[in-house]
């Protein structure tokens, strides 16, 4: 055999060793994954025998156990397949529609009764996480008729506007969003018993204590006054109620001297200003007011009268919806005359018939509402208290009516009267608030007090 013969038969045999050798080695490999298999598949084939075992037990009633770290035992309950899938079911429907979930335990096999058993508890949502269902209903507490914020009470009166004829809006503080309220003014001569009378209609009850200020012996013995300015309440009924101070009052005059307050030049002497601030405050009650009370303790003062006319004339203008016919009007209040501290001659059918006839003369011309609807004007009659005058009032022929049934008679009188719109819009208590506030700023700023002025002495 030539050399080229058995180069090449030793070329063939190396690479016959080699592909023998990487043949080898693959089946070496596949003989590992071999037995790699069987262990997983024994390993699987264990897994299915123990679940196979302790089906049986659970079959047959044994419970099962597992051990702890502690030594103790932890007892468990094995579900099939169904039952989880209906627990899966029955938490989904449970997240879908929250309100219909109870707090109740699981239906299972064996019940509460074996203690041994661990109950699954479908736990409730919370009620600020769940979501509201419309089959449900939910109780809210009302705190308020449009929003549920709480309102702080009142316990006294505050001031609207002050001595030195500044308007406050701390009141704000105790409104609410409510347009059913009503805003009744008081104004008089000084102890006339303004504040007793508006504190008659401001109380729930007789027994509660006073919320305005009333004028006790000592301010009777130094003649002072009690009200500065115009203070305001507001009760749980929302009504809003205002008690301006003494009109024509030397106390006032007094206090103003005392206090070296200086008036605008406009108004040539104190007298002047005092009378100018006296129709400021009863043309702010005119404009803000459903109802206004006069209150008087004798029959009568031509001066006042003269007053309130003038009053009634250097308001300013309010427009409003007039409710039979729609149309832009003025506005003007309801106006009620209380004769206060009356007698037993004064509550006489002909001595009454007397007071009505002469007022209805005097307001004859005037815009405000002052009739009833038989014509006769607005007049409600208030005996006296007898307080610390019992001893002297008890020889006294009494009236017909004591203080309790005239203040009944009174409040009846005056809540039965039908309120007429302030604006031409719906307010609410905020608003009128806002009203207030625009509206002393235009008195305060009006030429025609201050051309009044000048016409007086």
């Amino acid at each position: 055999m030539s050399g080229r013969g058995r180069g090449h038969r030793d070329l063939r045999e190396e690479r016959g060793g080699r592909r023998g050798g990487r043949d080898h080695g693959r089946g070496e490999r596949d003989f590992e994954r071999g037995r790699g298999r069987d262990r997983r598949g024994g390993g699987r084939r264990g897994d299915r025998d123990r679940d196979h075992e302790l089906e049986v037990k659970e079959r047959e009633g044994e419970s099962v156990t597992s051990p702890t770290k502690d030594g103790e035992r932890v007892h468990f309950k094995i579900f099939k397949n169904v039952e989880r899938e209906k627990m899966e079911q029955q938490r989904q429907m449970d997240q879908d529609f929250p309100a219909l979930v109870k707090n109740e335990s699981s239906p299972t096999k064996d019940g509460p009764e074996n203690p041994d058993l661990a109950n699954i508890i479908l736990k409730q949502r919370d009620d600020s996480k769940r979501s509201e269902s419309p089959a449900v209903s939910k109780v809210v507490n009302r705190r308020d008729s449009v929003s549920d914020k709480a309102v702080p009470k009142l316990r006294q009166a505050i001031k609207f506007v002050d001595e030195n004829h500044v308007f406050c809006d701390g009141i704000n503080d105790f409104m609410t969003d409510n347009t059913d309220f009503i805003v009744i003014g008081v104004f008089g001569l000084q102890n006339a018993g303004k504040s007793t009378i508006i504190n008659a209609l401001a109380k729930l009850c007789p027994e509660e204590e006073d919320i305005f200020r009333v004028q006790g012996f000592e301010h009777q013995m130094l003649a002072e006054h009690c009200t500065n300015g115009i203070d305001i309440y507001v009760n749980a009924r929302r009504f809003i109620l205002l008690d301006c101070q003494p009109l024509l009052s030397a106390s006032v005059m007094d206090r103003t001297i005392q206090l070296e307050k200086k008036y605008t030049s406009e108004f040539n002497s104190t007298e002047n200003t005092m009378e100018v601030h006296s129709l400021q405050q009863i043309g702010f009650l005119f404009s803000v007011c459903h109802t206004v009370l006069l209150v008087q303790d004798w029959f009568t003062d031509v001066n006042l009268i003269r007053m309130v006319m003038a009053a009634e004339m250097l308001k300013p203008v309010t427009p409003t919806v007039n409710a039979e016919d729609k149309t832009v009007t003025e506005y003007f209040p309801h106006f009620v005359i209380v004769q206060n501290k009356a007698e037993f001659t004064d509550t006489e059918p002909e001595y009454v018939e007397e007071i009505e006839g002469l007022y209805a003369r005097v307001l004859k011309k005037s815009r405000l509402q002052w009739r009833k609807e038989d014509e006769r004007p607005l007049v409600v009659m208030i005996p006296d208290q007898e307080g610390e005058r019992a001893d002297e009032l008890k020889n006294r022929m009494k009236p017909n009516e004591n203080f309790e049934e005239s203040v009944k008679t009174m409040r009846k009188t005056i809540f039965s009267l039908k309120r007429s719109p302030l604006t031409q819009a719906k307010l609410t208590e905020k608003g009128w608030v806002s009203l207030a506030n625009r509206t002393w700023d235009n008195i305060k700023n009006s030429a025609f007090y201050m051309e009044y002025s000048r016409l007086l002495p």
